[in-house]
């Protein structure tokens, strides 16, 4: 699957639906402002798989 990106403005009225395909498709989302990456939407299930694997211990916001 290829990473996606969007600019801020866009995210905005898509943030629910970008979510969603985040969490049921594994889709990574890509955030840009002025077209500089900004930020990243990944699955929670990933981030906490990453989190695992750094050692952090953190997995709760």
């Amino acid at each position: 699957m290829s990473t996606e990106h969007i600019a801020t403005n866009d995210l905005r009225t898509q943030l629910g639906r970008r979510i969603d395909e985040a969490h049921f498709r594994g889709a990574h989302l890509v955030v840009e402002k002025n077209g500089e990456p900004r930020a990243v939407v990944v699955p929670y299930a990933w981030w906490q798989e990453k989190q695992a694997e750094a050692g952090s211990g953190h997995t709760a916001p």
